[in-house]
């Protein structure tokens, strides 16, 4: 006629009459009347804290009352999540749409309900506890460095843009994306492009350009990859510049891009949110037979400079020769001394007889 049911200080049973609910023991020992009647007991570990039961709705609606002694209710609507803390630790994240009912009196359980459709971002003072949840945290993160920038798309479209810092986003009812844009200065190489130049010989050049995203979003909205649209906006523009030129009108000038051309491509990147600095030919690269040609060429201009330069030496002494001898015709005064200045290397003592005039004029007696 009575069952003894004992119930430990870390236990709770359910008993059941005829399959209808009855009540919920808590610790302590019971004598249950079961005469004609079929009991059925379920016993629970409260620290196990979450109360799994097909009773469990029943309770909540039937039973309120059983339900405010016991549980602590936590429901969360299709746009709701619900943060649970036990002794003021985040442990667990409930998703939209769930009901859980946790065991009251062992341990100390809070709750925090977050309307994700009205306030998307998760709030900076649960990033660190909601990223040991790894998963289970119903979000998703994102850092962002220094010298970017972060898009936040929310089902497809652009909610905010983000700077520098740590970020994260619920995902329990919509489905966030965070694009990282790179905003510091960049270079792109164009290596290799093959041109035909206007008297059409093929060259190979090498190309740079330096830009930066100065609109992220229009960036990202207005190409897959700004990168490569440059490149290609890059190939085109050397194309347009080179291949009206001739090959001796590029080596010589040494020309770079168009600044017409140049331009048009800042023009045409700035609509998609990028700013273009200096844009530079590196490197032309010949065929091996035109740079054999040139080689000759450039060694036949450096043997008539040389010729040229020889020219006019030979000139220039001919020159000083012809006003030399002009000089001495006028002069015979300065041909005597030039007489006398060739004996003076050949010997050690002159005597002068009659004075200069007689030794100009007439006689040179020369002593050993």
């Amino acid at each position: 006629m009575f069952t003894r049911i004992i119930v430990g200080d870390n236990e709770r049973v359910l008993l059941a009459r005829n399959k209808r609910f009855s009540r919920i023991l808590g610790p302590g020992e019971y004598r249950i009347f079961t005469l004609g009647q079929g009991i059925n007991q379920e016993r629970f570990n409260t620290r196990d804290l979450v109360f799994t039961s097909d009773w469990a709705n029943f309770i909540v609606k039937e039973r309120p009352e059983i339900a405010d002694e016991y549980f602590t209710v936590i429901e969360t609507s299709d746009s709701q999540v619900a943060v649970i803390a036990v002794e003021r630790k985040l442990v667990r994240v409930i998703a939209p749409g769930k009901r859980l009912l946790f065991w009251k009196g062992v341990l100390d359980v809070t709750f925090e309900l977050i309307d994700v459709r009205e306030a998307p971002e998760v709030p900076v003072r649960l990033l660190a506890p909601l990223a040991r949840l790894g998963r289970e945290s119903q979000a998703v993160f994102a850092l962002v460095d220094e010298g970017k920038r972060g898009l936040v798309y929310i089902d497809g479209r652009l909610v905010r843009e983000l700077g520098a810092g740590t970020y994260a986003f619920w995902n329990a009812i919509a489905a966030p994306r965070i694009d990282v844009i790179e905003t510091r200065r960049q270079t792109v190489e164009v290596p290799g492009q093959e041109i035909l130049t206007k008297d059409k010989v093929t060259i190979r050049v090498n190309i740079s350009a330096v830009f930066e995203v100065t609109n992220a979003a229009v960036a990202r909205a207005g190409a897959k990859d700004v990168t490569e649209l440059l490149y290609r906006t890059l190939q085109i523009a050397v194309r347009q510049t080179l291949g009206k030129r001739a090959l001796e009108e590029i080596l010589a000038e040494k020309v770079d891009i168009d600044e017409t051309v140049s331009a048009e491509v800042r023009r045409e990147m700035e609509t998609f949110g990028v700013t273009v600095g200096s844009i530079a030919i590196k490197d032309i690269i010949l065929p091996g037979d035109i740079r054999e040609i040139l080689n000759q060429v450039v060694t036949a201009e450096k043997q008539a400079q040389a010729n040229l330069i020889r020219r006019r030496e030979e000139t220039a002494a001919t020159r000083s020769l012809f006003n030399t001898a002009k000089l001495m015709e006028d002069n015979p005064l300065l041909v005597r001394l030039k007489e006398l200045e060739k004996i003076a290397d050949k010997v050690d003592k002159i005597t002068v007889v009659g004075g200069l005039n007689s030794l100009l004029e007439r006689t040179v007696t020369i002593a050993s």
